[in-house]
């Protein structure tokens, strides 16, 4: 790899927090990480307004309500600037307009993503295998929960890419390396499964069935059918504890109707939450765990459960505002509006798969997704502008 794909490759490590290590955070691993992301944006700035078109503007509506959320969270909530490094994971987003700019190859973020997605697979295989210590992401994600010891493993949206991108070589290779590709789709299925996280199993698995019924004759469409009820049924009906688990918990959210606890945190935030007019508009800013606006949001979670990470959009209109909830709309109409060669549909199923869990889970606004939707929105607008560039020369 030249040095620019290095620099790409040690800052989606880096942007991920390593997978969120525990040695990561504290002291001068912390520090490279921060450094590295804030070299990332700072290398950003100057190219912001160099482009137009395609996932511009949407991008510059997220980045502008990520910079003022700074100065909101200050104003609302009385957070100080000295506070601020805490934004810089969640400012990644500018490194979008860096890339257009040096303009490193489709193929080689192919690359990347799929050897961090192998990455993934080891060192979650590792983490599930040793829970009883915490290695990587949180202890409180570390519990017996729907029948199994739940690891909810940091980093997951290189890891979806990952599998996007095994399903669209499955069925674009003509060679043996398809059935690496088919191999690593599995595993994604069974990894994603083990972490026991419905919306997830459920959107992989549309995504996965959506993808192999595209362009196949009628006789095989009726086969993955078949295949995916059939595994669905006997996984579903099985004595195993995972199904159990799921099941359980399925029964058990649906009896509260509308006192589902992720409607009622949704309702306060929406409704009661945000102190003035103007936080209403721009945002509260995102929240420091030491600061009083961080301590405010932790008590909610503890007395309540009221957590902000549970309610998707909501978390993204609480802290950034209207403008970077206009910005994630504009950037989920123009995955649907503007086309790609089908070899790159994975940029597509990316951008869906968050557009449905936006509702309740974080992927818009986490660091562990962050930085592989900059890489997805980075090659789509490759593909857009090539195109345009093909309808002026023809």
């Amino acid at each position: 790899m030249d040095k620019k794909a290095i620099f790409l490759f040690l800052l989606v490590i880096f942007s991920l927090k390593m997978f969120d290590a525990t040695v990561a955070t504290t002291g001068a691993l912390k520090a490279l990480c921060y450094g590295f992301m804030f070299v990332g944006i700072a290398l950003s700035i100057p190219h912001i307004f160099k482009f137009k078109g395609g996932f511009v503007l949407p991008v510059q509506l997220i980045c502008f309500s990520v910079f003022i959320s700074i100065f909101m969270a200050q104003y609302t909530w009385g957070q100080g600037l000295s506070n601020s490094p805490t934004t810089i994971p969640y400012a990644i987003g500018f490194t979008f307009f860096y890339l257009l700019s040096i303009r490193i190859p489709i193929k080689t973020i192919e690359k990347i993503v799929m050897i961090y997605g192998v990455i993934y697979i080891i060192l979650f295989l590792f983490q599930f295998t040793h829970n009883g210590t915490v290695y990587f992401g949180r202890a409180q994600e570390f519990k017996i929960d729907r029948g199994i010891v739940r690891v909810n493993f940091p980093g997951g949206g290189v890891f979806f890419l990952a599998c996007f991108i095994a399903i669209n070589r499955v069925t674009s290779l003509a060679n043996n390396y398809k059935y690496l590709y088919l191999a690593f789709a599995l595993a994604g299925i069974v990894i994603i499964v083990l972490q026991v996280t419905r919306q997830e199993i459920v959107v992989l698995l549309m995504v996965y069935l959506i993808h192999f019924l595209r362009s196949v004759k009628l006789f095989y469409k009726v086969a993955i059918i078949a295949v995916f009820a059939i595994g669905g049924y006997l996984f579903i009906n099985s004595d195993n504890p995972v199904s159990k688990g799921l099941s359980a918990q399925q029964k058990e959210d649906a009896s509260y109707g509308k006192d589902y606890i992720r409607i009622l945190a949704a309702d306060y935030y929406l409704t009661q939450f945000t102190p003035n007019g103007i936080s209403k508009i721009l945002g509260n800013g995102f929240a420091n765990d030491t600061s009083n606006y961080g301590k405010a949001l932790i008590a909610l979670g503890d007395r309540y459960g009221y957590f902000l990470t549970d309610v998707g959009l909501v978390e993204v209109y609480v802290s950034f505002g209207i403008f970077a909830i206009l910005g994630y709309f504009l950037i989920f109409v123009k995955s649907f509006t503007i086309p790609v060669p089908k070899e790159y549909y994975y940029l597509k199923y990316y951008l869906w798969m968050i557009m449905l869990t936006c509702l309740t889970s974080d992927f818009l606004i986490s660091y562990y997704f962050l930085i592989t939707t900059v890489l997805v929105l980075y090659c789509y607008q490759l593909l857009y502008e090539q195109g345009k560039l093909k309808l002026s020369l023809s």
